[in-house]
């Protein structure tokens, strides 16, 4: 495989098939060919291993896109929709205060097949990073939560991260209580949200989320909501999805911050 500084890395967005497409991406290179009544698919990651796919067909061209999706595939299908970010330095908020920051957030690679009705069909999916394809639990061994998990860094409001591993996503924090608290986990529900990518690029943003932090029955909780993604303009793209969508809901974190 090429290394990182020979290689353009490809770019998000929809590619026209009717020879050969190569595409590479950190650790992991893609190759669709034509064959005489298929396309052949094959994929190779920074370990070697190999996979191989068609699709079948007699048509000349096919379509395909290359877009972020949510983390919820790999290594399994084991969580229903709970995401686990550990934040690298935790956030201090002042009593009766807000904070607004910007965080990375993991995402996997999916591969779509476009239809002549512009539908897409999921295809394949991977990650740049295995690395971040892990589990944690949220609560006690017998009565927790089994959710994805991600450390992530935060970031200035100029600053990218890094591409084809994270999307960006803001943070609202208030805290309701008349002491400061540290905030150094996040922990929601995943699978209302929306991806958007930039075609022709590698930028990508996940819709946002607002932590409240207050007290109810004696107890301190952060209920976490998903909030849509405001800055988007006609340029930013919604990346298809490969899961369900769920209803809006939130989630309130009832055994600590930090």
């Amino acid at each position: 495989m090429q290394t990182k500084n020979k290689i353009e890395y490809s770019n998000y967005g929809e590619y026209l098939v009717s020879d050969k497409l190569e595409l590479f991406l950190p650790k992991t290179q893609i190759i669709i060919e034509k064959k005489e009544n298929r396309f052949s698919y094959y994929r190779k990651n920074s370990e070697n291993k190999e996979l191989t796919k068609s699709i079948s067909g007699k048509k000349d061209k096919i379509r395909i896109e290359l877009a972020p999706i949510l983390p919820l595939n790999l290594p399994a299908k084991k969580t229903k929709d709970l995401m686990f970010l550990r934040l690298a330095e935790s956030v201090f908020v002042e009593k009766d205060s807000m904070a607004d920051i910007l965080v990375e957030f993991p995402v996997e690679i999916g591969i779509f097949v476009v239809n002549s009705d512009n539908s897409k069909d999921f295809f394949d999916c991977f990650t740049c990073e295995p690395m971040h394809s892990r589990f944690a639990l949220y609560g006690t061994p017998d009565k927790g939560k089994l959710c994805m998990y991600g450390k992530v860094k935060l970031l200035e409001e100029s600053e990218k991260p890094e591409p084809y591993v994270f999307a960006k996503m803001k943070v609202t924090i208030t805290n309701k209580l008349n002491e400061g608290q540290s905030v150094g986990k996040l922990i929601f529900s995943l699978t209302h949200h929306n991806i958007y990518y930039l075609d022709n690029v590698a930028d990508a943003h996940i819709d946002d989320i607002s932590a409240l932090i207050k007290k109810e029955e004696a107890i301190k909780i952060i209920e976490i909501k998903h909030v849509e993604y405001s800055k988007k303009d006609n340029n930013w793209k919604l990346a298809p999805r490969a899961s369900i969508k769920s209803e809006k809901r939130k989630f309130s974190m009832d055994r600590g911050f930090d």
